[in-house]
């Protein structure tokens, strides 16, 4: 009737509920690194806060500028491939709950739950590629963007072990 495109119109709010949740998702990782930074560099007080922003923000133009084909994900495939021939390039992180783990995991794969992931920074190696699984992928992007600026290599399973793993019928061990 008032020549609006009402397809064009939903397209533009798809947009905006997607910049606001990638907002929201950035807000996010700057406070889970802040936390992460002050847990690792706590008695370093002497770096300014307007330091310490800076050096935030620059790491997360690295992590963007520099961000592989890959876009830190590997695949159930591709990972499956590395298990199978036990490739030892690799570290393999399950940030779900002890209790999910214990079930059944990734073979290999050690468990850091996520809330607790401050507590393992010092376990993580600095000359493997960290591959971390949760649920569903999501939570294992998160802590996969902290990993990669705070200098690890690090890549999150797409699809995580419910979306993933599992939906492709991949084996799991128990403890």
């Amino acid at each position: 009737m008032y020549g609006i495109d009402i397809e064009n119109v939903k397209d533009k709010r798809k947009g905006v509920e997607l910049m606001q949740t990638i907002h929201r998702f950035n807000i996010w990782v700057v406070a889970m690194l802040a936390i992460v930074v002050v847990s690792m560099f706590g008695s370093m007080a002497t770096v300014s806060a307007a330091d310490a922003q800076l050096n935030f923000h620059n790491s997360a133009i690295d992590y963007f500028e520099q961000m592989p084909s890959h876009g830190y994900r590997i695949s159930e495939v591709d990972l499956k491939k590395l298990v199978d021939v036990d490739d030892q390039s690799i570290y393999i992180v399950d940030i779900r709950d002890y209790k999910d783990f214990e079930k059944g995991h990734i073979k290999n794969a050690v468990n850091f739950p996520f809330r607790e992931l401050g507590k393992y920074l010092d376990a993580l190696p600095q000359d493997k590629t960290i591959i971390v699984y949760c649920y569903t992928g999501q939570t294992a992007g998160q802590a996969t963007a902290i990993f990669n600026m705070a200098g690890f290599q690090s890549r999150s399973l797409s699809g995580g072990m419910n979306n993933g793993w599992l939906k492709q019928g991949f084996p799991v061990v128990a403890d």
